[in-house]
């Protein structure tokens, strides 16, 4: 039953080739299909890029990311888009690599200039041992929708939940091998 669940709310999508008219065409039938509402791209260095020689990376990503979010306001669907950052370099004084931000991304300043949102995942890759995961709101385009700020939570690495302080444990299964077992979702919180 649980996998029902999911079913119906998410569907995955790996075209043969992924490149953005690909991923962008197969979301449009899923569009009219099963009018989904959301679409997360991850991570943007394993889509199949198709730049001409004349093309610079800033002009590639500025067209790819134009056509992301006119896709997105002719749909009605939110994007997404999960990209990394160039190899950062580590603080010498404090041992940690600093909290990357849209310009970190590599190829272009248009990741930031083109988002709405920004948001930013970080945690001390130094200490092993903390749970303490920072979230860093580094823009936010129409103030309606949020602010710029920094919270830090906690990420539970057996459920891949994060939450923050006032729960003792992120409560996602009570006891994964009996609803296994018995196929009840009851047994399973969602």
């Amino acid at each position: 039953m649980a996998k029902a669940w999911l079913n119906e709310r998410y569907t995955f999508i790996l075209p043969e080739t992924p490149s953005i008219d690909a991923i962008l065409d197969t979301a449009r039938q899923l569009v009219r299909r099963k009018g989904i509402r959301g679409l997360i791209i991850d991570p943007w260095n394993e889509i199949e890029h198709a730049r001409t020689a004349a093309q610079s990376e800033t002009e590639y990503i500025s067209l790819a990311l134009s056509r992301i979010r006119q896709f997105a306001r002719a749909n009605g669907v939110h994007v997404w888009l999960v990209a990394h950052p160039m190899k950062m370099q580590k603080d010498n004084k404090e041992k940690t690599y600093p909290v990357p931000t849209p310009y970190d991304v590599s190829g272009s300043a248009h990741w930031r200039n083109k988002a709405d949102n920004c948001i930013t995942v970080w945690y001390d890759q130094a200490n092993k041992t903390s749970q303490e995961v920072e979230i860093h709101v580094q823009k936010i385009r129409h103030k309606i929708t949020g602010h710029i700020g920094m919270v830090t939570l906690k990420y539970d690495a057996v459920t891949g939940r994060y939450y923050d302080g006032s729960e003792t444990q992120a409560p996602i299964v009570r006891d994964i091998k009996a609803a296994q077992a018995t196929d009840r979702t009851e047994e399973v919180e969602l």
